[in-house]
């Protein structure tokens, strides 16, 4: 029992690893956490400071890069004009 424990284990790093590799190698991001900013709350991101005193609501999408995990901002739109509905699942990191 404890020999399938350690295979299934071994076999589980080894998938998180190639996918980590793979992520680095073709400069893809991954959408990990998605959260929208309702104009008058407060929510404060590195770089762009609090995302609730803007006008419009806002899209934070925290996206794994193989490596680290990335902050990206949209404005957020229900129809996909002039902003986004939702974070794309999977980014270029040219984009």
């Amino acid at each position: 029992m404890a020999k399938a424990a350690y295979r299934t284990a071994l076999i589980a790093m080894g998938l998180a690893v190639t996918i980590c590799a793979l992520l680095l190698l073709t400069g893809k991001r991954v959408l990990v956490w998605e959260t929208r900013v309702e104009p008058g709350g407060y929510y404060v991101v590195r770089k762009y400071g609090n995302l609730g005193a803007a006008d419009n609501a806002k899209l934070v999408c925290r996206y794994f890069t193989g490596r680290s995990v990335l902050t990206t901002v949209y404005w957020h739109s229900p129809n996909n004009f002039m902003g986004k509905d939702q974070c794309p699942f999977a980014v270029d990191e040219r984009e």
